[in-house]
């Protein structure tokens, strides 16, 4: 089961006039091992008291998940057999040419 069915369930007890810890309970009946931890119950209870309606997660900011990817693999394989006495300090280069610091 993934994370956003049981917050789907989680959302249904909720408008259902469930407590969190009967939604706990029953989850733990019907889904013993896979079920969310107490915490995530609780957790989503209080979003949605607090007005959210989506079960999906919020976009974040920061380092993009595609940032490994296939061709970049490639492309830093090719520069360290090209110089294999380079530091990979020194070639800490993004791949579009801007420098990371």
């Amino acid at each position: 089961m993934d994370k956003n069915y049981f917050r789907s369930l989680i959302k249904h007890y909720f408008l259902k006039g469930k407590t969190a810890k009967e939604t706990k309970e029953k989850l733990d009946k019907y889904y013993v091992a896979n079920a969310p931890s107490d915490y995530t119950v609780k957790y989503w209870f209080r979003e949605f008291r607090g007005g959210r309606n989506s079960t999906t997660d919020e976009v974040r900011s920061g380092r993009p998940s595609d940032a490994v990817t296939e061709e970049n693999v490639k492309k830093i394989h090719e520069m360290v057999l090209a110089d294999r006495k380079v530091k990979v300090r020194d070639k800490c280069i993004d791949l579009k040419g801007d420098y990371i610091e």
